[in-house]
């Protein structure tokens, strides 16, 4: 299994708009509360159907904004991929209970299929590891194909249950295979 590294390079995509044509490389870090109005951004831009690949369910510009406040604020650990000092990607991790985790992504429209969903879940294993926990638990609307095949190369558990899956990453497995490593 390939492994990347936090500080992964990712090249530009076309220019959908003027501020989709940054100059600087693509960093994956660690992002704190304050970061609450980038993550408002990135999961305010996101499309009708990314909503609902994201949150299960159709959802106003209000529920994300408080959503993004509540993450922002209870999150364990959270990992944003950042160009040009914009937040293009975020993976958010909540608290353990029982050993697992669950993790939740947000990849912009004009970053994605490039390796960031990768990276971060890289980014939460690595902290998964770090912090004792078991597994991480990623929650998929059964049509949100690209999360599928995030958890597949992952090695996750898939357990299907009416409109969502259940993706069960095994830390100690992942970073066998050089997720986290």
């Amino acid at each position: 299994m390939p492994s990347l590294h936090a500080d992964v390079s990712v090249d530009p995509p076309a220019c959908r708009r003027p501020t989709a044509c940054p100059t600087e490389k693509t960093y994956i870090t660690r992002i704190w509360a304050e970061h609450e109005c980038q993550l408002v951004e990135l999961l305010c831009g996101l499309d009708p159907s990314s909503r609902v690949n994201r949150f299960g369910h159709s959802t106003s510009d209000a529920c994300v904004q408080a959503y993004a406040k509540d993450a922002a604020a209870g999150a364990a650990f959270m990992a944003g991929a950042l160009n040009a000092g914009r937040l293009i990607g975020v993976v958010e991790v909540f608290a353990a209970r029982n050993g697992v985790a669950e993790a939740a992504f947000a990849i912009d429209a004009d970053w994605r299929r490039r390796g960031l969903g990768l990276a971060l879940l890289e980014a939460a294993t690595r902290w998964a590891e770090q912090a004792g926990i078991a597994t991480l638990r990623m929650v998929i609307s059964r049509n949100n194909w690209p999360m599928r095949q995030l958890a597949h190369k992952a090695g996750a558990q898939l357990d299907f249950d009416l409109d969502e899956i259940s993706a069960d990453i095994d830390i100690a497995t992942t970073a066998s295979l050089g997720i986290a490593a």
